[in-house]
């Protein structure tokens, strides 16, 4: 038995992709957005994106995954994950494309990527090109791009890019009942020239950044294989 869980890893791309606009012009003007408006209403939202989630590791240390406690944060989280994304699509559609680092600046243009990043799977293909394009057109910080490229390549049983998608396993282990926690690093395209590539969006070394998990990058993703074969033959 064992219960897997995705992380939300910190850290593009960059591949030629057709998308929404991302670019704010005479369009974007001419819809009055009230942007220091928009900016509070941003960072406000990111604020409970991650209020909850900043303790649910304290939580799980303490109850466990399973808890009822773990369940009452998930429950609350949920609600406010649903009701964000909800706000979040109407401003999209308010400015015209993603409100990035030009309509709002650097802080507040990295919540609608945390909304999105947490939203149904349905919702977050719908939206890849989009994210795509903002960091191509410097509205959003190819880091955050590349693990949402990760994210959506995972989601479809396929390698990552960039190596920053961790997963962690709990096993029980056969011979004292106890669970036991595994990190592994789903698997990667190609990890030649890697290190250069998460250099130029922003990101640690990939050994340094496994590191953080207690991962070898030598050895991460030979348990993962296995997963990624049998997702490419479920219907």
């Amino acid at each position: 038995m064992r219960v897997i869980i995705t992380l939300l890893c910190f850290t593009l791309i960059l591949s030629c992709t057709d998308g929404l606009r991302t670019e704010y012009d005479e369009s974007s003007v001419a819809r009055d957005i009230d942007t220091l408006g928009l900016v509070n209403e941003l960072d406000s939202i990111f604020e409970l994106d991650q209020k909850y989630r900043a303790e649910m590791q304290s939580v799980q240390n303490e109850f466990g995954w399973n808890s009822d406690e773990m369940n009452e944060f998930w429950t609350i989280q949920n609600r406010i994950d649903s009701s964000n994304l909800q706000r979040i699509l109407e401003i999209i559609e308010n400015v015209g494309g993603y409100p990035g680092q030009s309509l709002v600046g650097h802080s507040a243009s990295k919540t609608t990527f945390y909304v999105l990043q947490h939203a149904p799977d349905s919702v977050q293909e719908e939206y890849f090109e989009m994210i795509i394009d903002a960091a191509k057109n410097n509205e959003l910080k190819r880091g955050l791009a590349a693990m949402y490229q990760d994210r959506y390549l995972m989601h479809r049983g396929e390698p990552q890019i960039f190596g920053t998608q961790v997963r962690i396993e709990y096993d029980i282990d056969s011979l004292t009942g106890q669970k036991v926690e595994r990190a592994y690093v789903w698997p990667i395209a190609d990890t030649t020239n890697i290190d250069s590539l998460r250099l130029w969006n922003g990101l640690l070394n990939l050994e340094d950044y496994l590191n953080n998990f207690g991962i070898s990058r030598w050895v991460s993703t030979s348990k993962n294989l296995s997963d990624l074969e049998k997702n490419k033959k479920s219907p």
